[in-house]
């Protein structure tokens, strides 16, 4: 795999040619040349999961299978380094080096990621609720400072925004999703701790016989923002449960709900709130960077739970 080949893939991304990304794809191949030639590497693929920028599975001297990550799109790429050395490998990747003037990290080379390994929902969500503690008890000190409300506050303008659009199909939805956004803003809770921030089952990696966490954004915010991002999705699930059954994506919903929050000891009513607002929110944000269906199928999925 050659330089070319991973700009192909960038240039390919629904967002690249948005005014606002300009910047990063027209510096992404001299960065990705000086992270090669830094650490003497040699690309063996791409992953393009994900909306960011790909990351490569690397070989170099002296270093065996790795991955490289360069930041962009949006991400604190510093802020994700400083988290990922404060855990040291407990809970999350390990860091193998960091070269902050080209935003370029080398991380130990994982496995699967759960969705494509968990047997259940059920198994999903349980791992990812065991993960989840251990990010927690990271120092304060290593999170980015937020007002108890901000979390809040910005889903809040994502909501809004999107509500100006005339004629949504969505607006029940996006109304039922700001009411939620109010009323968190208005009730933040005072349990603040340093947050993954977004623990999808894509974003758990297998290490051996465990699972660890990737890409953090490490702010600080009450845990039950982690526990309802781990709860928003599984579209399809309830897309059929819904099919078959009236009213079944629901229940189905609200018995994850309510396991995660037993097993973390946590308020299954905010739990229920931020993934409902963050299933909205996330239709939003795809729709706003061209993946224009896949928006549109999470919105569906968050008309059935609200409405």
């Amino acid at each position: 795999m050659e330089p070319e080949d991973v700009l192909a893939l960038v240039r390919a991304r629904p967002w690249a040619g948005a005014p606002w990304a300009r910047e990063l794809v027209d510096s992404f191949p001299g960065r990705l040349r000086a992270a090669l030639t830094r650490w003497e590497l040699r690309m063996v693929r791409a992953f393009t999961d994900g909306a960011e920028l790909p990351v490569l599975e690397v070989h170099g001297r002296g270093i065996g299978p790795a991955v490289l990550k360069l930041g962009g799109h949006g991400t604190d790429h510093d802020q994700q380094v400083r988290v990922l050395r404060a855990a040291d490998g407990r809970g999350y990747v390990r860091v193998l080096d960091h070269a902050e003037e080209i935003g370029a990290t080398l991380l130990e080379r994982l496995g699967a990621p759960l969705h494509a390994t968990a047997s259940a929902p059920e198994a999903e969500v349980d791992t990812l609720a065991d993960l989840l503690p251990a990010t927690w008890d990271l120092p304060s000190a290593v999170g980015e400072p937020h007002a108890p409300s901000q979390k809040a506050r910005s889903l809040l303008a994502l909501v809004d925004g999107a509500l100006e659009a005339p004629a949504d199909r969505h607006r029940p939805v996006l109304e039922a999703a700001r009411r939620l956004a109010v009323a968190l803003v208005e009730d933040p809770s005072p349990r603040q701790v340093v947050l993954h921030g977004d623990p999808h089952a894509g974003n758990a990696l297998r290490r051996g016989a465990e699972h660890v966490l990737i890409d953090p954004d490490g702010f600080l915010g009450e845990p039950e923002y982690d526990a309802g991002v781990a709860l928003r999705d599984h579209q399809q699930l309830l897309d059929d449960l819904e099919r078959r059954e009236p009213g079944a994506a629901r229940r189905r919903h609200a018995a994850l709900v309510a396991r995660t929050a037993q097993r973390l000891a946590l308020d299954p009513d905010r739990i229920t709130a931020w993934a409902h607002l963050e299933r909205v929110t996330t239709g939003i944000h795809l729709r706003s960077l061209g993946w224009a269906s896949e928006g549109e199928s999470w919105l569906r999925t968050a008309r059935l739970l609200l409405l």
